[in-house]
Protein backbone atom coordinates (compact mmCIF):
# COMPACT_ATOMS: atom_id res chain seq x y z
CA UNK A 1 0.00 0.00 0.00
CA UNK A 2 1.22 3.90 -0.71
CA UNK A 3 1.13 5.65 2.37
CA UNK A 4 -2.43 7.26 1.66
CA UNK A 5 -4.34 3.90 1.13
CA UNK A 6 -2.08 3.09 4.75
CA UNK A 7 -3.18 6.52 6.30
CA UNK A 8 -7.09 5.82 5.15
CA UNK A 9 -7.00 2.18 7.17
CA UNK A 10 -4.98 2.91 9.54
CA UNK A 11 -7.39 5.62 10.77
CA UNK A 12 -9.89 3.32 10.58
CA UNK A 13 -8.59 0.36 12.61
CA UNK A 14 -7.65 3.29 15.18
CA UNK A 15 -11.64 3.92 15.48
CA UNK A 16 -12.39 0.61 15.87
CA UNK A 17 -9.88 0.33 18.85
CA UNK A 18 -11.03 3.41 20.06
CA UNK A 19 -14.81 2.74 20.19
CA UNK A 20 -15.11 -1.01 20.58
CA UNK A 21 -16.42 -1.32 24.26
CA UNK A 22 -15.27 -5.05 25.34
CA UNK A 23 -18.23 -5.04 27.63
CA UNK A 24 -20.82 -4.14 25.20
CA UNK A 25 -21.08 -5.82 21.98
CA UNK A 26 -24.28 -6.83 19.78
CA UNK A 27 -26.70 -8.95 20.65
CA UNK A 28 -25.70 -12.66 18.64
CA UNK A 29 -29.64 -12.50 17.52
CA UNK A 30 -29.21 -9.24 15.95
CA UNK A 31 -26.84 -10.40 13.27
CA UNK A 32 -27.95 -11.41 9.85
CA UNK A 33 -27.78 -15.37 8.85
CA UNK A 34 -25.26 -14.31 6.04
CA UNK A 35 -22.96 -17.80 7.15
CA UNK A 36 -26.32 -19.70 4.37
CA UNK A 37 -24.09 -17.78 1.87
CA UNK A 38 -20.67 -20.34 2.41
CA UNK A 39 -22.70 -23.24 4.24
CA UNK A 40 -23.80 -24.91 1.43
CA UNK A 41 -19.95 -25.18 -0.18
CA UNK A 42 -18.79 -26.50 2.96
CA UNK A 43 -17.91 -30.13 4.34
CA UNK A 44 -17.20 -30.77 7.91
CA UNK A 45 -13.99 -30.24 9.39
CA UNK A 46 -13.20 -27.75 6.96
CA UNK A 47 -10.91 -25.06 8.04
CA UNK A 48 -12.48 -21.52 7.42
CA UNK A 49 -10.24 -17.97 7.94
CA UNK A 50 -12.43 -15.32 9.14
CA UNK A 51 -10.48 -12.46 8.18
CA UNK A 52 -11.47 -9.08 9.40
CA UNK A 53 -13.06 -10.96 12.25
CA UNK A 54 -14.58 -8.10 14.39
CA UNK A 55 -15.52 -9.24 17.74
CA UNK A 56 -15.79 -12.86 16.28
CA UNK A 57 -19.53 -13.46 15.89
CA UNK A 58 -19.39 -15.22 12.64
CA UNK A 59 -16.08 -17.58 13.59
CA UNK A 60 -18.40 -18.11 16.55
CA UNK A 61 -21.23 -19.80 14.30
CA UNK A 62 -18.53 -21.66 12.16
CA UNK A 63 -16.96 -22.99 14.95
CA UNK A 64 -20.01 -23.96 16.96
CA UNK A 65 -21.24 -26.08 13.40
CA UNK A 66 -17.98 -27.91 14.07
CA UNK A 67 -15.50 -26.30 11.91
CA UNK A 68 -11.88 -25.65 12.62
CA UNK A 69 -11.43 -21.79 12.57
CA UNK A 70 -8.45 -19.73 12.43
CA UNK A 71 -9.40 -15.58 12.92
CA UNK A 72 -7.73 -12.07 12.42
CA UNK A 73 -8.24 -8.66 12.77
CA UNK A 74 -6.77 -5.16 11.98
CA UNK A 75 -7.99 -3.62 15.28
CA UNK A 76 -6.25 -5.42 18.29
CA UNK A 77 -9.40 -4.58 20.55
CA UNK A 78 -11.01 -6.79 18.53
CA UNK A 79 -9.00 -9.84 18.47
CA UNK A 80 -9.05 -9.49 22.13
CA UNK A 81 -12.61 -9.61 22.42
CA UNK A 82 -13.10 -12.50 19.53
CA UNK A 83 -10.01 -14.62 21.00
CA UNK A 84 -11.79 -14.55 24.87
CA UNK A 85 -15.15 -15.31 22.94
CA UNK A 86 -13.57 -18.22 20.73
CA UNK A 87 -10.84 -19.31 23.49
CA UNK A 88 -8.56 -19.29 20.42
CA UNK A 89 -5.89 -16.86 19.64
CA UNK A 90 -6.85 -14.22 17.06
CA UNK A 91 -3.68 -12.66 14.97
CA UNK A 92 -3.65 -9.06 14.79
CA UNK A 93 -3.00 -8.65 10.98
CA UNK A 94 -3.95 -6.58 8.06
CA UNK A 95 -4.90 -7.46 5.12
CA UNK A 96 -1.71 -6.90 3.36
CA UNK A 97 -0.23 -9.08 6.14
CA UNK A 98 -1.57 -12.03 5.06
CA UNK A 99 0.92 -14.89 4.67
CA UNK A 100 -0.45 -18.21 4.47
CA UNK A 101 -0.15 -20.64 1.55
CA UNK A 102 -2.67 -23.05 0.87
CA UNK A 103 -4.39 -23.55 4.30
CA UNK A 104 -7.25 -22.90 4.00
CA UNK A 105 -10.59 -24.51 2.71
CA UNK A 106 -12.93 -21.40 2.83
CA UNK A 107 -12.34 -17.50 3.79
CA UNK A 108 -14.92 -15.25 5.72
CA UNK A 109 -14.39 -11.74 4.13
CA UNK A 110 -17.60 -10.38 6.11
CA UNK A 111 -17.94 -6.67 5.97
CA UNK A 112 -14.32 -6.55 5.98
CA UNK A 113 -12.56 -5.82 2.88
CA UNK A 114 -14.56 -3.04 2.27
CA UNK A 115 -12.33 -0.73 4.77
CA UNK A 116 -9.48 -0.66 2.01
CA UNK A 117 -9.49 1.42 -1.50
CA UNK A 118 -10.78 -0.85 -4.15
CA UNK A 119 -7.07 -0.29 -5.94
CA UNK A 120 -4.88 -2.30 -2.75
CA UNK A 121 -7.92 -5.15 -3.15
CA UNK A 122 -6.58 -6.87 -5.82
CA UNK A 123 -3.46 -7.17 -3.79
CA UNK A 124 -5.48 -8.65 -0.97
CA UNK A 125 -7.47 -11.11 -3.30
CA UNK A 126 -4.15 -12.54 -4.35
CA UNK A 127 -3.42 -13.00 -0.55
CA UNK A 128 -6.69 -14.55 -0.15
CA UNK A 129 -5.86 -16.82 -2.95
CA UNK A 130 -2.58 -17.94 -1.92
CA UNK A 131 -3.89 -18.67 1.83
CA UNK A 132 -6.54 -21.17 0.14
CA UNK A 133 -5.97 -24.69 -0.19
CA UNK A 134 -6.99 -25.81 -4.35
CA UNK A 135 -10.68 -25.56 -4.81
CA UNK A 136 -11.09 -23.48 -1.87
CA UNK A 137 -14.09 -20.56 -1.24
CA UNK A 138 -14.06 -16.63 -0.42
CA UNK A 139 -17.50 -15.25 0.72
CA UNK A 140 -17.16 -11.44 0.44
CA UNK A 141 -19.84 -9.08 1.04
CA UNK A 142 -19.81 -4.85 0.09
CA UNK A 143 -22.45 -2.60 0.44
CA UNK A 144 -23.61 -2.20 -2.87
CA UNK A 145 -23.03 1.20 -5.11
CA UNK A 146 -19.96 2.60 -6.63
CA UNK A 147 -18.71 5.01 -3.92
CA UNK A 148 -15.50 4.58 -2.40
CA UNK A 149 -14.53 7.57 0.24
CA UNK A 150 -13.64 8.22 4.11
CA UNK A 151 -16.87 8.17 6.21
CA UNK A 152 -16.01 11.32 8.68
CA UNK A 153 -19.02 10.76 10.50
CA UNK A 154 -18.27 6.76 11.27
CA UNK A 155 -14.39 7.71 11.22
CA UNK A 156 -14.07 4.72 8.63
CA UNK A 157 -13.09 4.13 5.06
CA UNK A 158 -15.56 2.55 2.77
CA UNK A 159 -15.25 0.68 -0.37
CA UNK A 160 -18.51 -0.65 -2.10
CA UNK A 161 -18.78 -2.96 -4.84
CA UNK A 162 -20.87 -3.37 -7.83
CA UNK A 163 -20.88 -6.80 -9.70
CA UNK A 164 -19.08 -4.82 -12.34
CA UNK A 165 -15.91 -3.39 -9.95
CA UNK A 166 -15.65 -6.97 -8.29
CA UNK A 167 -14.86 -8.46 -11.63
CA UNK A 168 -12.43 -5.75 -12.52
CA UNK A 169 -10.68 -6.00 -9.17
CA UNK A 170 -10.78 -10.06 -10.08
CA UNK A 171 -9.24 -9.90 -13.22
CA UNK A 172 -5.80 -9.18 -11.80
CA UNK A 173 -5.99 -12.83 -9.73
CA UNK A 174 -7.20 -15.48 -12.50
CA UNK A 175 -7.02 -18.41 -10.06
CA UNK A 176 -10.53 -17.04 -8.71
CA UNK A 177 -13.88 -16.80 -10.17
CA UNK A 178 -17.00 -15.47 -8.98
CA UNK A 179 -19.60 -18.52 -8.74
CA UNK A 180 -22.81 -16.43 -7.14
CA UNK A 181 -23.58 -13.26 -6.45
CA UNK A 182 -26.91 -12.76 -3.71
CA UNK A 183 -28.19 -9.08 -2.59
CA UNK A 184 -29.89 -8.17 0.92
CA UNK A 185 -31.92 -4.96 2.38
CA UNK A 186 -29.65 -2.91 4.47
CA UNK A 187 -31.33 -2.43 7.45
CA UNK A 188 -30.17 1.20 8.24
CA UNK A 189 -30.12 2.62 5.16
CA UNK A 190 -33.32 3.05 2.97
CA UNK A 191 -33.04 1.93 -0.73
CA UNK A 192 -29.55 0.48 -0.37
CA UNK A 193 -28.30 -3.22 -0.09
CA UNK A 194 -25.56 -5.53 0.62
CA UNK A 195 -24.11 -7.46 -2.12
CA UNK A 196 -22.73 -10.92 -1.12
CA UNK A 197 -20.14 -12.44 -3.57
CA UNK A 198 -19.47 -16.26 -3.33
CA UNK A 199 -15.92 -16.87 -5.11
CA UNK A 200 -13.94 -19.85 -6.03
CA UNK A 201 -10.01 -20.85 -6.19
CA UNK A 202 -9.13 -23.14 -9.43
CA UNK A 203 -8.66 -26.90 -8.82
CA UNK A 204 -5.08 -27.77 -9.42
CA UNK A 205 -4.52 -30.61 -11.69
Amino acid sequence: MNREDMLYCQKTIDQYDRTIDENEQIPDDQYPAWEKFLLPYLIEGDHILDLGCGTGHYSLVFQRLGFQVSASDASAACCRIASKKLGIPVQNLRFDQLSDVAVYDAVWACCSLLHIPRRVMPDAFSRIAAALKSCGYVYASFMEGDEEEWREQLGSFMANMTEESMRMVLSSVPTLHIMNIARTPCLYKEGRQWIHFLIKKACSA
